[in-house]
C-alpha cells in the first residue's frame, strides 16, 4: 500500500518516467486556445495543485509506515537522478513549453530528497512551483505574439520590446532559483534540512541541478532577449498595466521567499 501511494505521488512530484503526465500538461498537448496554440488552461492547475497533491500522498505513505522501510531513501535517490536528468535535457530545450515542463520536473523531483530525509516538503514544493508562474505567463505572451515561444527565432527583443525583456529576465531568474526567489529558499531548505543524513545523496543532485538550471537560463535569455533583432517581424511590447501586474507578482514572490526561509529554515 505504501509503495502504491509513493508511486502515485510520483506522478505529481515527477519521477521519470512517471513524469510524462505533468510534462504533457505543461507542454500544452492537452489544452489549446482557439488558434490551436498551447494555452494556460492546463498549466496553472499543474503548478498549483500537483505539488500539494504529491506531498499529501507521500506524507500519507510515510504515516502508514513507509518511513520504517528503505523506500524513502530509494525514492530520494530516484528523485535526485530524475532532477539531474531533466536539468541536462533543459540545456538543449529551445521551445518554451518544453523548457518550463523540464524545469518543473527537475525542480519538483528534488522534493523526494526532503521526503527521504525528514524535511517538511510542503513549503519547498510550493516555493519551487509558484516561482515558475511569472515565466509561464511571459512565455504565453511570446506565443500570442509570434505563434510559438522558441529561443532563437526572434533574438534581440531587448531592442524592440524593452518592458517585456526586463520582466522576462526577472522571471527567468526567479524560475532558476537565484537568491531571494522562493525557489532559492526552497532548495536551501532541502539542502540544509537533509545534509546531516547523507551529504552525497542530498547535495550532489541539488547543486548539479541548480548549476544546470542557471546554464539553461542563460541559454534561454541569449536566444530571446539578446542579439540582433529581425526586421521582418512585428513587435508588440507589454502594455503598462500588464507589465505592472507581472512585476508586482514577481515582487510578491520575493516577499513570499523571505517568509519561506523564516518558516522552513
Amino acid at each position: 500500500m505504501t509503495l502504491a501511494l509513493l508511486l502515485l505521488a510520483g506522478f505529481f512530484l515527477p519521477l521519470y518516467p512517471l513524469s510524462v503526465l505533468p510534462n504533457a500538461l505543461l507542454q500544452g498537448h492537452l489544452s489549446t486556445d482557439a488558434a490551436g496554440r498551447p494555452g494556460l488552461g492546463s498549466k496553472i492547475p499543474v503548478l498549483l495543485i500537483f505539488p500539494i497533491v504529491g506531498v499529501g500522498l507521500a506524507t500519507l505513505a510515510m504515516h502508514m509506515g513507509a518511513s520504517e522501510t528503505g523506500l524513502p531513501t530509494l525514492f530520494g535517490i530516484w528523485g535526485g537522478i530524475t532532477s539531474v536528468l531533466y536539468a541536462f535535457r533543459l540545456l538543449s530545450a529551445k521551445d518554451g513549453q518544453i523548457w518550463i515542463s523540464h524545469l518543473f520536473s527537475s525542480a519538483l523531483a528534488l522534493i523526494w530528497i526532503g521526503i527521504a530525509y525528514g524535511v517538511d516538503p510542503l513549503l519547498p514544493a510550493i516555493g519551487l512551483s509558484v516561482s515558475l508562474l511569472p515565466l509561464v505567463f511571459m512565455l504565453d505572451q511570446l506565443t500570442r505574439r509570434f505563434g510559438i515561444a522558441r529561443s532563437g527565432l526572434y533574438p534581440g527583443l531587448c531592442c524592440r520590446m524593452p518592458w517585456f525583456s526586463h520582466l522576462f529576465v526577472l522571471t527567468v531568474m526567479t524560475a532558476i532559483a537565484v537568491p531571494f526567489s522562493p525557489s532559492f529558499f526552497a532548495i536551501t531548505a532541502l539542502a540544509f534540512g537533509g545534509v546531516a543524513a547523507d551529504e552525497v545523496v542530498v547535495l550532489l543532485p541539488i547543486c548539479l541541478s541548480w548549476l544546470l538550471w542557471t546554464w539553461a537560463g542563460v541559454n534561454l535569455l541569449t536566444g530571446i532577449v539578446w542579439g540582433i533583432p529581425r526586421d521582418d517581424l512585428t513587435y508588440r511590447d507589454l502594455d503598462p498595466k500588464g507589465a505592472l501586474g507581472v512585476g508586482g507578482g514577481t515582487v510578491a514572490l520575493g516577499i513570499f521567499g523571505i517568509l519561506l526561509v523564516e518558516v522552513a529554515l
